[in-house]
């Protein structure tokens, strides 16, 4: 299976890019203890067929130009060969109906992959999502919960109502997509997770990755995709 590559260097002056790329090793870390054997690729063109599912990581800002969104201060790290490979990517994986699924600005991206359509900087509410670290600190995340709605997601977290996240975006789900159904929410009603008909399909707006995560919650989306890709598998040798 494929996971973009990110392509913002550590040497950018934003410490939020460097600590994208750290978390995406983390990423790539989970997908193979979920058993499958990740390929990191930086062409949008790259041949999927073949490939059993694509993995959407996190990092910067989606241009809001892919959604006809508002120009935003807030926007950071705008890298359109990023943008070009994760959309090129997630619609070329839509397309041929492969599993997905998506971590942060990746669930962002499949929703407008999707259709859909992003706030470009979500507006103060009672829920913090994000907290800008300042020139010199580490990333580090903000917690809350998150409201899960009958789904697989939940059915794999034991049918619990709640978790609790490790967040870290300002841009969130505005418009989900008609094919999309949100499987989570935060108490200021910002989708959190959504999922497809299919049980292809599944992105959160949180970080599973993120090291304070208890390891059945960190571990759910990847066996979830795990599954999915399994299934593909079989799909396509029949």
């Amino acid at each position: 299976m494929v996971v973009p590559a990110r392509l913002s260097s550590d040497g950018h002056a934003d410490p939020r890019v460097s600590g994208a790329n750290r978390l995406f090793h983390d990423v790539v870390a989970l997908v193979r203890a979920a058993g499958l054997d990740p390929l990191v690729v930086t062409d949008p063109g790259t041949d999927l067929d073949g490939v059993a599912g694509v993995v959407l990581p996190g990092g910067g800002d989606l241009d809001p130009d892919h959604y006809g969104g508002e120009p935003s201060e807030a926007v950071y790290d705008i890298h359109p060969e990023q943008d070009a490979l994760d959309l090129g990517l997630a619609r070329t994986a839509l397309e041929h109906g492969l599993p997905v699924l998506g971590i942060c600005r990746g669930a962002q991206v499949l929703n407008v992959a999707a259709g859909g359509t992003l706030v470009a900087d979500l507006p103060p509410t009672e829920v913090a999502h994000v907290r800008v670290p300042e020139p010199g600190e580490q990333l580090a995340f903000v917690w809350h919960p998150v409201r899960l709605r009958p789904s697989r997601l939940r059915d794999e977290l034991g049918g619990v109502d709640s978790i609790s996240v490790g967040s870290g975006h300002h841009q969130g789900v505005d418009q989900l997509a008609e094919a999309l159904t949100a499987t989570a929410v935060a108490d200021d009603g910002l989708v959190e997770a959504f999922e497809d008909a299919s049980g292809r399909v599944l992105g959160v707006q949180w970080h599973p990755e993120a090291s304070d995560t208890p390891a059945a919650e960190q571990n759910a989306p990847f066996r979830l995709f795990a599954r999915a890709v399994a299934e593909q598998e079989r799909t396509s040798r029949a």
